[in-house]
């Protein structure tokens, strides 16, 4: 009895499938929205200076900040589901997930190109000044010891059990 309900259970999993999945879809929707309404801004207002290029690019990578925490949360989506449901989803083959480790893999790629994005963005806006050092480094160092991580981790399962 409480193996079938363990192993009916994992379907548990679908309601935070499309929790994320709907998260996904409204940042890419919410992203696309932004992208439209920065070019009408940009088309009505007919600035082209410097300090409106600058402008333009400061939004472009908050527009892309938005599409790649929408396609963290498509990862989980798609990664759960491939995990607790149904592994053999038509995916493409750098999506197919297998293990957590996997799942983790790809999220941490992601995240990481995320909190590079996060630091341009910054470096875009900076106008002097010591703060964005703070900020380059503490990035760095996540990225460090992630980078560590991920080596010990893939160091680990290659080693040979006995």
């Amino acid at each position: 009895m409480i193996r079938d309900i363990l192993g009916t259970s994992r379907f548990l999993i679908i309601l935070a499938v499309l929790g994320t999945f709907i998260a996904s879809a409204t940042l890419q929707v919410f992203g696309l929205l932004r992208v439209a309404a920065v070019i009408i801004d940009l088309v009505s207002a007919g600035d082209v200076s410097s300090s409106a290029a600058k402008g333009l690019i400061a939004n472009t990578v908050a527009i892309i900040d938005i599409f790649l925490i929408g396609t963290v949360l498509f990862v989980i989506s798609a990664g759960l589901y491939q995990l607790f449901v149904q592994p053999d989803v038509g995916l493409p083959s750098w999506l197919k997930i297998e293990s957590l480790d996997d799942l983790k893999d790809n999220l941490t790629e992601v995240i990481i190109v995320a909190l590079l994005v996060a630091f341009l963005g910054q470096a875009i806006e900076w106008t002097g000044g010591f703060e964005i050092v703070g900020f380059g480094i503490a990035i760095g160092a996540v990225i460090i010891a992630v980078g560590v991580l991920t080596y010990a981790t893939r160091t680990r399962r290659a080693r040979p059990e006995g």
